[in-house]
């Protein structure tokens, strides 16, 4: 039995595995790879390429990188789809279509105010005591 990862078993040497190899996947394009990954994972998913920062693990062999610029393909099995591992809002590839379908709508936050002075709360006296036990 080998050790390698299903992407690197078999086939021709040197070949480039797509997205989804040995899932039945080949003949998908890198976007499209990324898509069934995201349906069937749950993750926002991304396709090397792409640039697009933050913590990435590898679809196929969950190595994780801190990515800062455009995604590479796995160093260590040759995959080209990586899931965001972060959590917050999905990320918006740099080089994506402003205002495309592929940008999700941002959630509702906090509202934001400038130049609001904020106060400092009332001083309020410490009581401390010693002996206390905080089990039950």
């Amino acid at each position: 039995m080998s050790t390698l990862p299903p992407q690197r078993q078999g086939g021709k040497v040197g070949r480039q595995p797509g997205p989804g190899a040995g899932a039945g996947g080949r003949g998908m394009s890198p976007a499209q790879g990324a898509e069934a990954a995201e349906r069937r994972i749950g993750k926002p998913c991304f396709h090397a390429g792409q640039r697009v920062a933050g913590l990435f693990g590898c679809v196929a062999c969950q190595f994780q990188i801190r990515n800062r610029a455009a995604l590479p393909a796995c160093p260590q099995c040759g995959e080209l789809i990586w899931a965001y591992l972060e959590d917050g809002p999905r990320p918006v590839p740099q080089d994506a279509p402003a205002g495309g379908a592929a940008a999700a709508p941002a959630p509702a936050g906090p509202k934001v105010e400038e130049g609001v002075r904020l106060e400092a709360p009332a001083q309020r006296p410490v009581k401390v005591e010693e002996g206390v036990k905080l089990d039950p």
